[in-house]
């Protein structure tokens, strides 16, 4: 049976740490001293998903405040246990437990036909209900499209634009976001 636990940054920096800076990208993953400021002030959480007391993979919450929904900084499943419907249980179980009836943001890897892992991504969070917004992102040399899981039928393009860089700037700083991110569309 699988579950998510609410862990402790020890136990992000024990437990998953190490996988985390392996699987993500240098220029995608935050600066340590940062995410401990983000969990200090109550707005990081970190989750471990257990399968049979196994850790197969985590996710990175945040929360800025109650006017903004959760965003979904990191998740991942383990190499070992992809392709084994892992991911849509685990971020179905974020969602009924956590995120509840709030709005959850994340950002994913701009759809490249050509490289099937993007292709398959976008289907990954589409069949979970989540919708594009129609915006692109330019972040540190990457292209990303902002996503959104929501209840409601309007998606305001402008609201969360503006609400993907609250998130940016509180994580990576006003003067670097502007140096370094921008809205394509």
């Amino acid at each position: 049976m699988m579950d998510i636990e609410e862990i402790t940054i020890e136990e992000f920096k024990k437990d998953i740490y190490n996988r985390y800076i392996q699987i993500f990208p240098r220029v995608e993953r935050r600066e340590w001293t940062k995410i401990e400021l983000s969990y200090q002030k109550n707005k990081e959480k970190f989750y471990k998903i257990v399968v049979k007391d196994v850790i197969i993979g985590f996710f990175m919450l945040e929360k800025l405040d109650k006017a903004h929904p959760y965003y979904l900084e990191y998740f991942a499943i383990f190499d070992e246990f992809q392709n084994q419907g892992y991911g849509s249980k685990a971020l179905q179980i974020l969602i009924d437990k956590k995120v509840k009836d709030e709005d959850l943001i994340a950002e994913m890897d701009k759809v490249d036909k050509n490289d099937l892992n993007t292709v398959r991504r976008s289907k990954f969070y589409e069949k979970l209900g989540f919708k594009k917004i129609d915006s692109e992102y330019l972040l540190y040399k990457a292209f990303y499209t902002p996503i959104v899981y929501t209840k409601s039928n309007e998606i305001i393009k402008e609201k969360y634009d503006k609400i993907f860089f609250d998130y940016y700037n509180y994580n990576c700083g006003e003067n670097s976001i502007k140096a370094n991110c921008r809205i394509i569309k």
